[in-house]
């Protein structure tokens, strides 16, 4: 779709906002964000208010939508707040990140030889420090496990062990848990081992060391994973090897899901000792992997989340679980629902070595549908690293520069969330990637695994770019993993583990526990003691939060549904509400409730009501008038609280309950106004005689007046004396004429109430006492009421401007379309402006694009698109431009064959020498056919030629011989036409014993004539291009 000279885009909006960097100092630190807009904007970056330029430290790389700044060789003077602002014609955007810059850890003095050696840490007095940590282990199913961990601090602290956060007591099976406490050698210091003893599947988790003292407390962490031995025969060699699942005994439960949603199945089950759980897919162990995630919820459930569901997924789920006293099964049967419209060829797995690129290719059945490419739940836009082309049908994307984070499953979309999917494997130091974010509960443990090629290398895990403690990491053969128990929000941000030139990130998200609002206040009471005040008093909620809180106290009008805040209170007790508080007259209601940042207390709403009087000051007074003959005097006045008023003029007291009134019939009309704290008096069209007119204002506390001064008008205006209005169509040359009393004088054009400009679009001239105001072509946006106003008088002009008529220039007559099924049929229609909106209908409902319909815009052509058609699809359209109307009828044939004629098989007797023509009509004219003679494709020559006419295929002898003789077969996709042909010297004799009465010759069938457009077999088209 192109856009029109007057469309101003859409301004500039970030997709990925830049993240806070921190940095050691002289180390690189790189801010990345993606920004989209039309036309693409020009993104600058800012400090301190002022544009950054490229320097040898600075530079700005740019990808696509994708910006970045690097600033090298980080200074303590770089640190500060970085606003990378982005520019187009249709409007601004802009965000900001912080860059910290970390001083270098100091280097370690060596101690002077008078001084004395510094105390080695946890020896002296404060909170607990560990000296040794647990580390996080990788075993078979029953190993013996052993878990150490060694802290230091005085008081010498109490240790104690949690699995997955819960007390070791509290573990459903911990029979064959041992603790172990350990001597202290060197210092105060405490230790305490953990022995598992034969450890199981359900074994595996966090193990959480805690140290305590009166001083503060402190935590490591360290995994544990215990698998599953391999597969060994029995001992037994007469004994069979049980069966991996036993047969279910009931019919499975059934479960549905659309191509390309997540399947999840949960499993619940209890036992002791604990179960062992394993999954199975028809019949087969399943084990994790990019789109079959295995995991256990917080409330102990095992579930099983398939990603992106495709048809090879459907089969049986069965959970099965285990232990010494049996075996229990749970089993789903998994349907798959493949949308209407597929993709013709789907994605493919594929592999890339890291630094290189991956390719993945699909076909869509349309060359017209869009699509859309995704890493998993993230939109990829066009860019260096994300090549995506479009060929016809093919739709192909190529990753550059492959790193172990492109590791993957991608998807590509087309409308209606129809997708294929496919895996990306990143071949590299890496074998197993981060997750891309892992969300956290505070308070919880974090754990992030990474395996790679080599097994012992050595590789630095990171947080925002600071190196994180060697106490939460574990290295064990292939197996990296790193543990961060029980975290806070500091702990939240990108942790990233590096290998050499590989690197892996993920972005750990740490959400807050919620805890719980305080109480309401008790014992609410209120007491009216001295006029206009009103005193409340209560209690404090009982029982009392442990956070701080305040009150907040409210108000309600009686009548009124809005409650309004009236101020905090820090401490219980009594407040007493003065009159001044309430904005007006009126009886008030109260209530209080207690707010602390858990949130806030229900409501306690004081028994009763209060009558209560705000006392009102002047804040902007009454002001002289000034008007020419014949105009309004508005007089107005502001107070301090909204408050009834009285108006008076030259001393009698104007009543304000009606919306008009006069102060004597047929004389001075007014009209009192209150709105808020504003009070209005207006006087309609004064007289010369209204001059010296005293308006006065009273009320309660305030009294002020001001005086009415009447002008001579020194111009009038001549013509027009009446609004006129006019009616234009666009690019019509508009002119407003309006005449003075007074030559050259000056007057000022206003439209819709504001000051008009001068431009090319908007001309205003002055003739004498004539004065234009001109529009060289008008537009539809000029539209309003235009005022020509001068000293006291004004003329008005009321101007339309409308859209020329919109006409259908073809087709001119009723368009009849016929087509088969998954034809594609195109309805066209051509209007005289390129402009012009049209509305397509079917059986008289309007028709909106979807992912069977699609509607095209092209200069003055309108389409309607139908990709692939069903039965359903016919009827009667109308393409509707303005008040005419073009007319279509679509019937779509399901068609069940090719081949109209012959219906049989066919006979044909000749003699040496004659013309054969054997004929085939097909129900399309641009159907293929295939040829052949007693099982073998024929060649066209000069003696054997093939025909295409319309719907008709020929096969020609023109001087058939002896050898000729044989089978001939027409054939197209699963359908032939058999023709049997027969050539002899001369005819038999009629009488002749032998002779054949089925036997005939075929010349030549008439030729039906049928209606077809003339289009490719993907398209049928109607109308004119």
């Amino acid at each position: 779709m192109k856009a029109s000279s007057g469309d101003q885009g859409s301004p500039p909006c970030f997709l990925r906002f830049p993240r806070p960097v921190r940095v050691v100092s002289g180390a690189e630190a790189e801010l990345k964000c993606v920004v989209l807009g039309e036309p693409p904007p020009v993104v600058v970056w800012e400090k301190g208010g002022q544009q950054l330029a490229a320097s040898e430290r600075l530079s700005f790389p740019a990808d696509g939508a994708e910006h970045g700044l690097l600033l090298s060789g980080a200074l303590p003077t770089d640190a500060g707040v970085y606003v990378c602002r982005a520019r187009n014609a249709a409007g601004e955007a802009y965000a900001a990140a912080a860059i910290t810059v970390l001083e270098p850890p100091a280097s370690e003095p060596e101690p002077q030889p008078a001084e004395r050696p510094l105390p080695p840490p946890g020896s002296e007095e404060g909170a607990p420090v560990f000296l040794t940590g647990p580390r996080s282990q990788w075993v078979l199913r029953g190993a013996e496990v052993m878990l150490t961990c060694r802290a230091g601090g005085l008081p010498e602290p109490t240790l104690y062990w949690e699995k997955d956060g819960m007390a070791l007591d509290e573990v459903w099976d911990s029979t064959h848990f041992a603790l172990e406490p350990g001597r202290a050698e060197d210092g105060p210091a405490a230790s305490l081992a953990l022995r598992i003893l034969a450890a199981r599947l359900p074994d595996s988790g966090v193990y959480v060391c805690h140290a305590r003292n009166a001083h503060g407390h402190a935590q490591a962490g360290a995994l544990l994973q215990v698998q599953q031995p391999p597969e060994s025969p029995p001992a037994d060699p007469d004994e069979a090897p049980a069966p991996v699942v036993e047969p279910l005994k009931c019919a499975p439960k059934t479960f549905w899901v659309n191509e390309g949603k997540h399947a999840k199945f949960r499993c619940y089950v209890m036992g002791k000792p604990e179960p062992e759980i394993e999954w199975h897919w028809e019949g087969l162990p399943l084990l994790p992997d990019r789109r079959r995630l295995m995991y256990r919820d917080r409330d102990g459930g095992f579930v099983l989340k398939v990603l992106y569901c495709q048809a090879k997924d459907r089969g049986l789920y069965v959970c099965a679980a285990r232990n010494s006293a049996g075996q229990t099964l749970s089993a789903v049967q998994l349907h798959v629902k493949e949308p209407r419209l597929r993709f013709t060829r789907p994605l493919q797995d594929v592999e890339g070595r890291e630094h290189g690129i991956a390719v993945l290719e699909c076909k869509v059945p349309n060359s017209r549908i869009p699509t859309a490419w995704f890493r998993e739940d993230q939109r990829l836009l066009p860019c260096r690293k994300y090549e995506q082309i479009e060929e016809g049908t093919v739709r192909r994307l190529i990753i550059h520069r492959l790193k172990a984070d492109d590791d993957g499953v991608y998807l590509c979309e087309m409308r209606g969330r129809v997708r294929t999917v496919a895996n990306v494997t990143v071949k590299g130091p890496i074998l197993k990637r981060l997750p891309r974010k892992l969300d956290v509960l505070e308070g919880e443990n974090a754990v992030l695994l990474v395996e790679t090629l080599e097994a012992g290398v050595q590789g630095r895990w990171s947080r925002d770019g600071e190196e994180l403690p060697a106490i939460c990491q574990t290295t064990s053969g292939h197996m990296h993993a790193l543990v961060l128990p029980g975290v806070t929000r500091e702990d939240a941000g990108e942790v990233t583990f590096s290998l050499g030139n590989s690197r892996t990130t993920a972005l750990l998200r740490v959400k807050c526990v919620k805890h719980s609002p305080p109480g309401p206040p008790v014992l609410a009471e209120m007491f009216k003691g001295q006029k206009n005040t009103v005193l409340l008093t209560w209690k404090p909620p009982e029982p009392a939060p442990e956070t701080p809180f305040i009150y907040r106290l409210e108000r309600q009008e009686v009548g009124s549904e809005d409650w309004i805040q009236c101020f905090s209170i820090e401490k219980a007790g009594a407040v007493e509400v003065p009159g001044d508080c309430v904005p007006s007259e009126g009886d008030y209601r109260f209530r209080i409730c207690a707010v602390s940042g858990h949130g806030r207390s229900p409501h306690v709403v004081f028994h009763g009501s209060a009558h209560l009087v705000p006392t009102a000051r002047l804040v902007a007074g009454l002001e002289d008038v000034q008007v020419y003959d014949g105009e309004d005097a508005v007089f107005s006045l502001d107070l301090s609280t909204i408050i009834q008023g009285t108006w008076f003029l030259n001393g009698e007291e104007l009543k304000s309950n009606e919306p008009e009134g006069q102060v004597e019939p047929g004389a001075l009309r007014y009209h009192v106004e209150q709105k808020g704290l504003q009070h209005r008096l207006i006087l309609h069209a004064v007289k010369h005689q209204d001059s010296g007119a005293l308006v006065g204002f009273s009320c309660p506390g305030v009294q002020d007046s001001a005086a009415l001064t009447i002008q001579e008008s020194p111009v009038h205006i001549l013509s027009p004396q009446n609004k006129v209005s006019l009616t234009f169509t666009t690019s019509d040359r508009v002119v407003l004429t309006c005449e003075l009393s007074r030559v050259d004088f000056p007057v000022t054009w206003y439209k819709d109430g504001q000051k008009v400009e001068e431009s090319e679009l908007l001309v205003v001239k002055m003739d004498g006492r004539k004065h234009r105001l001109i529009l060289p072509e008008a537009k539809v946006q000029d539209s309003g009421e235009f005022e020509c106003r001068t000293e006291g008088v004004s003329a008005f002009f009321d101007v339309t401007v409308q859209d020329p008529p919109v006409h259908i220039v073809d087709p001119r007559e009723h368009v009849f379309v016929h087509a088969i099924t998954s034809e594609c049929v195109m309805l066209a229609c051509e209007v005289d402006r390129e402009d012009a909106p049209v509305r397509w209908y079917k059986d008289g409902q309007e028709v909106e694009e979807n992912d069977f319909v699609v509607l095209e815009n092209e200069g003055p052509h309108r389409r309607l698109v139908l990709p692939a058609t069903q039965p359903s699809d016919g009827g009667e359209f109308q393409c509707v431009a303005g008040d005419e109307r073009a007319y279509f009828t679509v019937t779509i044939t399901d068609v069940s064959s090719w081949i109209v004629y012959p219906s049989g098989k066919v006979y044909v007797a000749a003699v040496r020498l004659e013309r054969v023509v054997l004929t085939c009509e097909l129900c399309r004219p641009w159907a293929e056919v295939r040829w052949t003679k007693d099982g073998e494709e024929v060649v066209e020559s000069p003696t054997l030629l093939l025909q295409k006419e319309d719907t008709i295929r020929r096969l020609v002898l023109p001087a058939v011989q002896l050898e000729d003789s044989g089978e001939y077969l027409c054939e197209i996709d699963d359908e032939s036409a058999s023709f049997t042909v027969t050539v002899t010297e001369s005819y038999q004799s009629q009488d002749s014993s032998n002779n054949n009465p089925e036997l005939c010759i075929l010349l030549k069938k008439p030729k039906t004539r049928r209606l077809w457009s003339r289009f490719p077999p993907w398209r049928r088209t109607a109308g004119t291009e």
